[in-house]
């Protein structure tokens, strides 16, 4: 019960702070279009960390425990979450003309997907095939919200620009993600969320600087919404958004951000009377369609069966495997994986392959438990995904295949 509870909590968390993004990019942030998008990053991140600074001092033994590594991490997501995320998106909602608004946030959908090619291109992983469909249809999808009639477009026009500022702030915020979770290992979310605010504002006084001079002119209304954003959107948001994404899976917290599209949408027609066009519609749910299930590719899958007698091609090969039913792989995108095996309470890291198995001529499922040698026959065996790492390949002969294993075992034991 604690844990479900802990579960429901986190994904609350997560639904609030889209919320409340939803209402800062619909109603509130439109408010600033008399300043720079450079003086309201700037502006939102020093009351942001004015309100968060308590953390630091609560939890400032905790600054001793963050490694370099970690110390780049936060500083990518500050540069990219905090600084060039921000802007751009202030900039992208400024190019609407506060008109269709809700497409800008429509487009931060691509986030999953820059969020998971940049874990790719870090980690060196490969992608099944099904992400490549997945990826295209929701570029098709982010061409038809984008554009109201789109047989006829001007490249020149704002609308563009905005389109390239939203996919921009997208990439930002996915790699931002990527990192995030990363630094929200070891490090309380409070603390993480006052430090990517305190080195945004580092990031962002040089190019904020020549905007201070506008500073007396802003209008009380002005500061009044820039409150409102810290409270809302901003400080508080973030906080919420880390502090549900330690308690659920990543899979369940991109569902819960589904709450920011739709409920944008319905913002929209409400505070500013805009609806989109029968093709925008047709395009959102393309789009957000396609990124769920390019998102749930990346999902860890869990494979547990009984180990069955095999051929002993292990032998020829050079590498033992636990040969599985293959029904139990009927979700599973083919190729090879890294993966952490579950045997009798002890835990082995392994590979699991399903796919065409160029010895015997057909499909197989099979696991080999690195650094283990017993005899698992009949043994019940757990297998979680990790990394895709290529996808299925057939051979001439068992030298090709056992060469192919040795580099599939040297890639394992090098991560």
């Amino acid at each position: 019960m604690q844990s479900k509870n802990k579960i429901f909590i986190g994904a609350l968390a997560v639904v609030v702070a889209a919320l409340f993004w939803s209402l800062d990019g619909i109603f509130l942030r439109p408010q600033l279009a008399s300043l720079s998008p450079t003086l309201v990053v700037f502006l939102e991140h020093s009351l942001g960390f004015i309100i968060l600074l308590p953390f630091l001092f609560i939890y400032k033994s905790e600054l001793k425990k963050i490694t370099k590594k970690q110390w780049g991490t936060i500083f990518w997501v500050a540069l990219f979450g905090g600084a060039l995320g921000t802007t751009f998106f202030t900039k992208a909602l400024f190019l609407t003309g506060f008109v269709d608004v809700s497409v800008v946030i429509l487009l931060q959908k691509f986030q999953p997907i820059f969020a998971i090619l940049l874990s790719a291109i870090i980690l060196r992983e490969r992608f099944p095939a099904k992400f490549y469909i997945y990826t295209t249809l929701a570029l098709i999808g982010g061409y038809f919200v984008t554009f109201k009639n789109p047989s006829s477009i001007n490249f020149g026009s704002a609308t563009t620009m905005m389109a390239i500022f939203s996919l921009l702030a997208a990439f930002s915020w996915g790699s931002s993600t990527t990192f995030g979770k990363y630094s929200l290992k070891n490090i309380n979310y409070g603390l993480l969320s006052v430090l990517r605010f305190g080195f945004t504002i580092i990031i962002m006084l040089i190019p904020a600087i020549k905007y201070f001079s506008t500073l007396p002119s802003i209008e009380s209304g002005v500061w009044r919404t820039l409150i409102i954003i810290v409270f809302t959107s901003g400080a508080v948001a973030m906080y919420l958004y880390y502090y549900g994404l330690k308690k659920i899976p990543a899979s369940l917290a991109t569902l819960c951000e589904l709450a920011w599209p739709f409920s944008a949408v319905i913002f929209d027609y409400f505070f500013n009377h805009n609806i989109l066009s029968a093709t925008q519609i047709i395009g959102a749910i393309v789009l957000v369609i396609a990124v769920t299930l390019a998102t749930r590719l990346n999902k860890t899958k869990i494979i547990s069966g009984i180990v069955l007698t095999g051929n002993n091609n292990g032998e020829k090969t050079g590498a033992r495997t636990a040969n599985l039913d293959i029904g139990l792989a009927k979700n599973l995108a083919k190729g090879l994986y890294s993966c952490k095996v579950d045997l009798n309470g002890i835990f082995y890291r392994g590979l699991l392959y399903y796919g065409f198995n160029s010895l015997t001529n057909k499909d197989c499922l099979e696991i080999h438990i690195l650094e283990f040698n017993g005899n698992i026959y009949g043994k019940k065996i757990t297998a979680s995904t990790e990394r895709y790492l290529r996808f299925p390949k057939r051979f001439k002969n068992v030298e090709k295949l056992s060469e192919q294993i040795k580099k599939d075992l040297a890639q394992s034991f090098n991560e």
